[in-house]
């Protein structure tokens, strides 16, 4: 069968030659339309759950969201960890699961069980949000719009973009960072309210009756059906105004009696700036398998277009661009396997000829086209591990060539054909080519069955190698033997070639010629020392291991590339508002300043909970906010002859000991996300002994100098206010728990009464009603009082407030 296969390839040369041809353009343009990706885009086994209520306590958020979910969830197939955490406003449990998990089944489960579970959530709590971890969920570039606009053009600015860039095919969403949303915002004064005996229940309700379309039917007559319908929706401010509340005496009492109304943003949660201005950003994530560097291609000319557009006030810059590490990563790799190539072909054509040579070099193009067509039928993106995958193939395909045209070339000094003998030398090398292959990659096959986040991120490197090496068996005994009969050189006996082959074979090898002849003597002068030739190789050996353990060297799991950005997290403890911490952060971002080396500055102030992250992207507890600077390109770092590395340790020097804040520097990760390199995780039921045994921890490895930016998962204690409601005493004055709870929300957030929709946005605003900032403070809760039938009563005579 082999030899008919053989045979029949030489026979059929022409058409087998053509079709390998035609394989390899199709390859070429597989190559051409990979998409290019910086890391391998792998199902990671995380789901997270999260659950918003705002205004609950953690303790709460612990006893009315977590335990319901973690009833539901425990009893799901192929949990493998389970991780909860509690927080003000919102609940976050993260589930781990096997690698080989089903992805989709998993998520039907988790949501099914999640459904179960809100059956037990207060009514207040908004829907869960399911999140499955991706690798490739990260924004491949940031936009950030910043200027001397105010801020409501610049977020209108920011959305129209979105929507905009979300139309391309190669983006799946685009996100608006460091917005605020728009409110209708009714403030009432206290006083006004106690003069009138307006009670928060009447004024809320009112606003809520009064703002609906309600349906009446329809009217049906003999001369025709007609839809009947009362509308009564808020089309304006003004209208909530002249709302009527109630009457006293002649007079109807509307809101405009006791406050007014406007327009505004909700309170900040965040506070962002872009190299110091303050900005918006949309940060865009491209689709699973599309190619960054086109998409990003297309994102800028998006914003390229729209910018003709907008207000000579905003302007636009780009922040983290993923194509450009990912461009010059692969460029590099890329430059590397072309060179690799060409040294492998010198070699071939110094040892065999220039003809054997460049049959033998065409089986490199050859079989990386080949897989690359492979690849991009089974759906794989060109990364870095399918290049390393590359580069390693360089000097192992051509093995299998190698030895066939050698023996075709013995056989053809013989006197034999060219077709005769590239015929024979496939059919006689057809199994050592074979068996040296599959020998090769059978020590690549554990890499398939690595069975853990790694093993995914790493299995591309010997999938590749498979294709490759696949290919070279193909290439080595059938096409190469085509080739050969049509390219080889011409037969005839070669005496020269033949003596040194019987010196080889049968005679003496030291009388060789060149190479062979000085490898042979030196072989026999070795030979006749074997205990010096032994003593010397160990010697040599136990240098090398000698000097390896004295000197002090890392140990990585993945490559330790020069940083291109860097994140530095702000952390804080005590209940400071967003202003506060804005003004923490900012201390430190001025730190920052003028740092050589450092393209853009991003800083975003305000505390983060409720993030599923997983490995390096969750940020630390306390932390308040985040600056992420990223540097120049290359090019330009050599010109101020400085490395990433240099440029981080500038930013640790500045950063030093920074009075009121503790600051944590991040550096990009590559690989597979793993965390921090020392993960410690204890575990038990009792939280005052889990406390002391983690501070006994934390000072153990406090103590390592070799270890740095040390933190741990609990969260500083804030302050929180408890207010008991003595439902007896309440209960005198015709007061409940829900009538308390809603004055209260007139100080804090305000009462949801009900939704507008303006004709210049696109959704609709909330209608929050609520005391005047001078009214909203602690002291307003000891001067609030609450509207009951027997006239307005201080809230202290029925509630208690305690921190």
């Amino acid at each position: 069968m082999i030899s008919a296969l053989i045979d029949g390839a030489i026979k059929r040369r022409k058409v087998l030659l053509a079709v390998t041809l035609v394989l390899s353009l199709f390859g070429l343009y597989s190559y051409v339309t990979l998409p290019r990706e910086a890391q391998p885009d792998i199902t990671v086994p995380f789901i997270s759950v999260v659950v918003p209520y705002p205004g609950v306590s953690p303790e709460d958020s612990e006893r009315l969201l977590v335990r319901p979910l973690e009833r539901e969830l425990q009893s799901i197939q192929g949990l493998k960890e389970m991780n909860a955490r509690a927080y003000g406003g919102t609940a976050v449990i993260v589930l781990e699961f096997e690698v080989n998990f089903d992805k989709n089944k998993v998520l039907e489960d988790v949501r099914a069980k999640v459904d179960l579970a809100r059956g037990r959530f207060p009514p207040d709590a908004l829907p869960p949000i399911i999140e499955e971890a991706n690798i490739s969920d990260e924004p491949s570039i940031g936009i950030a719009l910043f200027g001397a606009a105010p801020e409501r053009a610049l977020y209108a600015t920011a959305r129209a973009l979105k929507e905009h860039l979300e139309t391309l095919p190669g983006v799946l969403r685009a996100e608006v960072s460091g917005g605020r949303d728009e409110v209708l915002e009714v403030n009432v004064d206290p006083l006004r309210m106690e003069a009138y005996g307006v009670s928060t229940t009447e004024l809320s309700g009112v606003i809520g009756r009064n703002n609906q379309l309600v349906p009446a039917g329809d009217l049906i007559t003999r001369q025709g059906t007609f839809a009947v319908k009362l509308p009564g929706v808020v089309e304006s401010p003004d209208d909530i105004l002249r709302l009527p509340i109630k009457t006293a005496g002649d007079k109807v009492v509307t809101v405009g009696d006791i406050g007014g109304v406007h327009r505004t943003f909700k309170e900040p949660t965040y506070i962002s700036r872009f190299n110091g201005q303050p900005a918006f950003t949309v940060e865009v994530v491209k689709r699973p398998g599309s190619n960054v560097l086109d998409t990003v291609a297309a994102v800028k000319g998006v914003v390229a277009a729209d910018q003709k557009r907008w207000p000579a006030t905003i302007h636009a810059d780009y922040t983290f661009d993923e194509s450009e590490f990912i461009d010059h990563t692969l460029t590099i790799l890329e430059s590397g396997l072309i060179t690799a190539t060409l040294l492998v072909m010198l070699i071939i054509i110094m040892t065999l000829g220039v003809r054997q040579g460049l049959m033998v070099g065409a089986a490199i193009p050859v079989c990386f086209m080949l897989a690359f067509l492979m690849l991009q039928r089974l759906g794989i993106t060109l990364n870095q591990m399918v290049m390393f995958g590359l580069v390693l193939a360089v000097g192992i395909l051509v093995d299998g060539g190698i030895v066939v045209v050698e023996y075709a070339d013995r056989k053809m000094a013989e006197g034999m054909d060219k077709a005769g003998a590239f015929a024979a030398a496939g059919k006689r090398m057809f199994w050592p080519v074979v068996n040296g292959t599959l020998t090769t990659l059978s020590a690549f096959v554990p890499f398939m069955f690595w069975n853990s986040i790694a093993g995914k991120f790493m299995s591309f490197l010997p999938l590749t190698l498979f294709f490759v090496l696949g290919a070279s068996i193909f290439v080595a005994l059938i096409v190469t033997p085509a080739l050969g009969s049509l390219a080889g050189r011409k037969q005839g006996v070669d005496l020269e070639h033949l003596a040194e082959i019987e010196k080889s074979e049968h005679g003496d090898p030291r009388s060789m010629k060149g190479f062979m002849g000085w490898y042979a003597r030196s072989v026999d002068r070795a030979g006749r020392h074997p205990w010096i030739v032994t003593g010397a190789a160990m010697v040599t050996v136990g240098v090398i291991v000698g000097l390896f353990a004295v000197q002090p060297h890392k140990v990585l799991f993945f490559l330790d590339q020069d940083p291109d950005t860097a994140t530095v997290y702000v952390k804080a403890r005590g209940n400071l508002s967003v202003q506060a911490q804005d003004a923490l952060v900012a201390k430190v971002e001025g730190r920052l300043a003028g740092i050589p080396g450092v393209k853009s500055v991003y800083t975003r102030s305000g505390t983060r909970t409720g993030s599923g992250g997983f490995g390096n992207s969750s940020p630390p507890n306390d932390a308040i906010g985040r600056i992420q600077m990223e540097f120049v390109d290359f090019k330009a770092e050599k010109a101020l002859r400085l490395t990433g590395r240099d440029i981080v340790e500038i930013v640790r020097k500045r950063l030093g000991e920074t009075p009121g804040v503790l600051t944590e520097l991040r550096l990009p990760q590559g690989g597979p996300p793993v965390g921090k390199d020392v993960q410690v995780e204890l575990r038990g039921q009792d939280p005052e002994a889990l406390g002391k045994a983690a501070d006994l921890v934390r000072a153990k490895l406090a103590a390592d100098p070799q270890i740095i930016e040390l933190e741990d998962t609990r969260t500083s204690p804030g302050i929180e206010w408890n207010f008991s409601v003595d439902r007896i005493a309440a209960g005198r004055y015709g007061v409940d728990v829900e009538t308390v709870g809603q004055a209260i929300q007139f100080v804090t957030d305000g009462v949801l009464a009900g939704k507008f929709r303006p004709v210049d946005a696109q959704d609709e605003l909330d209608i929050r009603v609520r005391f005047p900032p001078e009214a909203r403070n602690i002291a307003a809760f000891d001067r609030l009082k609450i509207t009951t039938p027997q006239g307005p009563v201080p809230m202290s005579y029925f509630v208690k407030m305690t921190p």
